[in-house]
């Protein structure tokens, strides 16, 4: 599957022994397939097909582990009860100026490293001027470019002491920006905008991102051991200000990138969570149902769909019209597809997932998705569709008959999910529309990217996983110039002025207004066509008990997690 480079997990191997960390306990975890765990000794078992290897917080490659060891202004805790949840943690309270410009967070006195020292105001200044320090090149450092004088010394017309990022006291630090911005808050719990430690990570130097061994932590967790290719130990932060609340004493991440190897390890008891897809999933899906293990389903901010050669026309010529781009979307059942290519996730006439909130809830619940209508009129029509597509030939001045049209699928991966699609869309569009579809399929990422510059395509798999809890980051990506890898290069003056007019509006009346026209416009311009809504699957043994996840954090998160019952 292709994704954008901000996907959740990274996965370069690990290349870093075992070593013991200052500042935290050891655990009593037991290694990969040592046999199950007995009594409500409480360490958690979980598996991961791959670790990753960049320690540094403000990357945010590794983030499923680094806010699960680290604490920022807030962080993300979603349960089935209350759903996603933004809670206060490196702070206790804040302050917003009446012109919604000046941030003043109040942070906890109590807070402290995981070698005893204080969590303090300018630990965030150092690490907010890290992420926008040119000489790092740190990808998200876009974050807070709306920070008065980052853009200037980005450019080297500004000086770091310029930056109005400031320790008014050991406690207080204070972020002005230059024009309100409503999706502030909602970038707080991202992992670039954590606290560094200044000392720590210069004496580290060149290592800093590459040796766990040299750092400190001030979330819930401490990365306590990392044996190569095996597994990676967490362990309780004593010094964690809300030490008292967090129930597990370590967690045990099993490098396992097998199916079969973790269903086997779950049905023993030897882990405690599982994710996994397929047959797996049914067959745990019946066991949840009659009660033997629990299931949890949650929606995720992420969605997947085709891109068309926007830009270009695509290497058939006739990607160029809207009519066309519809005739191919409508061509594929949203529904046949779920139930044929994937067996879950939630069929998709939009862009904007229902995981994303807009003003306290789901921003889904409270506007329609705008393709579905005119699809309905079209899906299962063959007729309708054929001459929907005929129509768009002739807009372009083609007489061409349909049969001798080639559209061409570019697709990279072979896992069973991405090779059933492509076969899946392959055949729906020369069934229903009667064309020719090649298929361009590459086995890398690097050779995809080179077939894509080279044009060698009219469509092709991509989607996009969302970095904050707002609808304006999916439609950015459709903002003329940015993210072309997953827009396809589209661009529309109209659009853009939606994009535009949000800048430094607050009212959620009117930014609903924008997102809503700017939305229905890429549905009616078919600028994509949107697949499915992602999802995440957890199975847990029956003793797991108060089991997070989170969307924009650590996408496990254990911070209220305990063992109840095991081995009873």
């Amino acid at each position: 599957m292709v994704l954008d480079r901000r996907t959740f997990l990274a996965s370069l191997p690990v290349a870093a022994g075992a070593f013991a960390l200052a500042g935290c306990t050891g655990g009593d975890s037991a290694p990969a397939g040592s046999g199950p765990v007995e009594g409500d000794t409480q360490n958690l078992n979980v598996c991961v097909a791959s670790f990753g290897n960049n320690y540094d917080v403000q990357d945010m490659g590794w983030r499923w582990m680094m806010a699960a060891c680290y604490a920022g202004i807030y962080r993300d805790v979603a349960d089935e009860e209350n759903g996603e949840q933004f809670i206060l943690d490196g702070a206790e309270s804040i302050d917003i100026s009446d012109d919604q410009t000046v941030y003043t967070f109040h942070l906890r006195q109590d807070a402290k490293w995981s070698d005893g020292e204080p969590v303090t105001a300018h630990d965030y200044v150092y690490g907010w001027k890290r992420l926008v320090n040119p000489e790092y090149g740190y990808s998200y450092s876009w974050y807070i470019d709306n920070v008065v004088g980052v853009t200037e010394y980005k450019a080297g017309t500004g000086s770091a002491d310029d930056i109005a990022l400031v320790a008014l006291d050991d406690y207080t630090f204070q972020v002005t920006l230059t024009e309100p911005d409503a999706t502030f808050e909602a970038k707080l719990v991202a992992t670039p905008l954590y606290p560094t430690r200044q000392d720590i990570a210069e004496a580290a130097g060149d290592q800093w991102g590459k040796d766990w061994s040299l750092c400190v932590y001030n979330g819930p967790f401490c990365m306590s051991e990392l044996v190569e290719d095996n597994r990676m130990v967490w362990t309780k932060n004593p010094e964690y200000w809300d030490a008292d609340n967090v129930k597990l004493e370590s967690v045990t991440w099993n490098l396992i990138d097998e199916d079969s190897t973790a269903a086997g390890m779950f049905d023993n008891g030897e882990l405690d969570v599982l994710q996994t897809s397929g047959d797996y999933s049914v067959q745990y899906a019946e066991k949840a149902e009659a009660g033997e293990i629990q299931r949890l389903v949650t929606d995720y901010p992420g969605t997947q769909w085709l891109v068309f050669d926007n830009k270009n026309g695509g290497k058939s010529g006739v990607i160029g019209n809207a009519k066309v781009r519809k005739a191919l979307s409508y061509a594929l059942d949203r529904d046949d597809i779920i139930e044929v290519v994937f067996g879950r996730y939630k069929p998709a006439y939009s862009i904007i997932s229902p995981a994303i909130q807009f003003d306290g809830s789901s921003y889904r619940d409270q506007v329609d998705e705008p393709l579905k209508d005119e699809y309905d009129k079209y899906v299962g029509d063959a007729e309708a569709l054929q001459e929907l597509f005929q129509e768009g030939l002739s807009e372009l001045g083609m007489d061409t008959d349909l049969s001798q049209v080639t559209i061409t699928l570019l697709t990279q991966g072979s896992t069973t999910e991405v090779n059933s699609l492509r076969e899946y869309v392959q055949q729906m569009w020369q069934q229903v529309l009667g064309i020719t579809v090649e298929l361009n399929t590459v086995g890398d990422y690097t050779l995809f990217e080179a077939e894509r510059e080279a044009g060698n395509y009219d469509a092709y798999y991509n989607g996009w996983y969302s970095d904050y809890n707002d609808p304006l980051d999916y439609l950015n990506c459709f903002y003329t110039g940015e993210f072309e890898s997953v827009s396809g290069g589209y661009s529309n003056a109209e659009f853009d002025g939606y994009i535009d007019a949000l800048e430094g509006e607050t009212d959620n009346a009117v930014r609903l207004d924008l997102y809503t026209k700017a939305e229905t416009l890429l549905m009616e311009d078919a600028a994509v066509v949107p697949i499915y809504f992602a999802e995440k699957e957890y199975f847990l043994q029956n003793w797991v008990k108060g089991f997070c996840w989170s969307s924009f954090g650590a996408s496990q998160e254990f911070y209220h997690t305990s063992i109840e019952g095991r081995g009873n």
